[in-house]
């Protein structure tokens, strides 16, 4: 039969179904978007699926029995195998999001293509670990990229016929986690793998985001959609200047929390000066929240204040008598001044710290001239002729291979050394070197009065140190000391 150029029902019916398809609805510039972003996604994808082969290859190698290194040989032929798959599941995923915008009734939008809800990430949330590690990825993107990820929402949303916030956004990162669990899901990968490969989608995905962001942003921009949508301008500012604040409070608890657990378990700083610095936990916090500089100027007072009280308290052991303790008295007093303090008074904090300075001063002097004279009477001692019993007694020792381990731990004792001796397993002895005496090496030992407590000769000493009975103090500043290490453990978990 000769086509006479009519259009039949069936055309019809085809165009009037591609008219109505949420693709066709959408602007051209949301098209564009979405294809810019799609081919960055994919970019990330690869490299995550190509550094997956190599991690889980390595952790295989590392595999403490052979199960586990079963267990990771296995997951390296399954994700090479579903690899394709979870892409196009991912991206698949991403398109039918950005498709949804063209859908006013929200009846018509499918349950693939179904925001979370705005909040902590709650998909499969029976998997508890599972469920934290994607909540901190989130917050992590959403401190970081809020002011971007708020104008992009904003512009998406003069575009979109569907309300719009930072949670549902197609772009936004619990948006991208989604896509990339729900692709797993239908894979059906093994719990133990999907935590890796989740790590694996922060590093080479979400820690991306803020170029995508941009670049979206950029493409938006140039055609027209809110340009002069400023950093300065609406809630979108209000709302990252909030998350900032939010995050740098997060930060400080976070850090602040780890210093005081270094000091906690920090066998230089001795039991009872432990259980008052632990009250000074709070204040700090409010310090740090609320100063920049705590953590950054060593000058600070509320660091200054903490490391004297340190350095002053480290003689105390066992057998200090709080109750008539004046430098306990003056700790405690700091303690209870700061207890109800509300973090926003330097002047208060420099005067604690100038009034424990001019107590500390006049207790230290008072102790070198205790310690003056214990060294002044030993020394005196040796100007008694020795018998030839005692000279002998003098005389060094062979040195044989094994004690140079204990001539080194000896060599580093300094004049104003501490030390601690464990006489007992209740008793710790903690004790000053303020005199080395010569001949025979006798090390004399004060406390934190003054008073002469030990005698040891280098031998002895020698002997102690390698068996562990006598541990030598770090008496440096205690802030700096449990900063530096905390850092370092910070730099040590992240590089890995």
């Amino acid at each position: 039969m000769q086509n006479d150029g009519k259009v039949g029902p069936a055309h019809w019916a085809t165009a009037e179904l591609a008219m109505r398809s949420p693709l066709a609805r959408l602007p051209v510039i949301l098209l564009q978007v979405h294809d810019k972003a799609a081919q960055q996604l994919k970019n990330g994808l690869q490299v995550l699926f190509d550094s997956a082969d190599e991690t889980l290859f390595e952790m295989a190698d590392k595999a403490r029995s052979d199960v586990e290194q079963s267990l990771f040989f296995e997951a390296m032929r399954d994700v090479r195998l579903k690899r394709k798959y979870i892409e196009r599941g991912f991206l698949d995923r991403f398109f039918d999001a950005f498709s949804q915008l063209a859908l006013a009734d929200p009846g018509e939008r499918t349950l693939q293509g179904a925001a979370p809800a705005g909040g902590p990430f709650t998909l499969m949330t029976h998997d508890l670990e599972r469920a934290q590690v994607i909540n901190a990825m989130v917050d992590h993107v959403m401190t970081r990229d809020q002011l971007a990820l708020c104008q992009l929402t904003t512009r998406l949303a003069t575009l979109s016929c569907t309300s719009l916030d930072d949670h549902n956004n197609p772009l936004g990162p619990g948006m991208l986690c989604e896509y990339f669990l729900l692709a797993e899901r239908d894979q059906g990968m093994d719990i133990k793998v999907k935590l890796i490969m989740l790590q694996l989608f922060e590093k080479y995905l979400l820690s991306h985001t803020t170029q995508l962001y941009a670049d979206a942003n950029q493409l938006l921009i140039a055609t027209g959609v809110l340009p002069t949508l400023s950093d300065n301008d609406g809630c979108c500012a209000e709302k990252a200047r909030a998350t900032e604040t939010a995050a740098v409070a997060e930060e400080a608890s976070n850090l602040v929390g780890l210093l005081f657990e270094y000091i906690a378990k920090d066998r230089n700083v001795p039991p009872a000066l432990k259980s008052l610095i632990a009250q000074l936990q709070e204040p700090m916090l409010k310090i740090a929240q609320r100063d920049q500089n705590f953590f950054s100027c060593d000058t600070h007072p509320a660091r200054r204040l903490l490391n004297v009280i340190a350095a002053a308290a480290i003689g105390w052991d066992v057998s200090t008598d709080e109750s008539s303790d004046p430098l306990f008295r003056q700790i405690e007093c700091v303690v209870q001044q700061l207890a109800t303090y509300a973090g926003d008074n330097r002047t208060l904090l420099e005067a604690l710290l100038h009034e424990f300075l001019v107590f500390t001063h006049g207790e230290r002097c008072r102790i070198e001239l205790f310690e003056q004279r214990t060294r002044e009477a030993e020394q005196a001692r040796l100007k008694h002729p020795l018998k030839a019993s005692e000279r002998a007694a003098h005389t060094p020792p062979a040195v044989d291979e094994q004690d140079h381990l204990g001539l080194l731990l000896v060599s580093q004792l300094r004049l104003g050394t501490w030390i601690e001796l464990q006489e007992d397993e209740e008793f710790r002895l903690r004790c000053k070197l303020i005199a080395i005496l010569e001949p025979g090496g006798k090390h004399i030992f004060v406390n934190r009065t003054g008073m002469k407590v030990l005698e040891q000769s280098r031998t002895d000493l020698i002997a102690q140190l390698r068996n562990g009975k006598v541990l030598l103090l770090d008496d440096r500043l205690l802030f700096d000391r449990a900063l530096e290490s905390v850092i370092g453990s910070l730099y040590q978990r992240n590089a890995q």
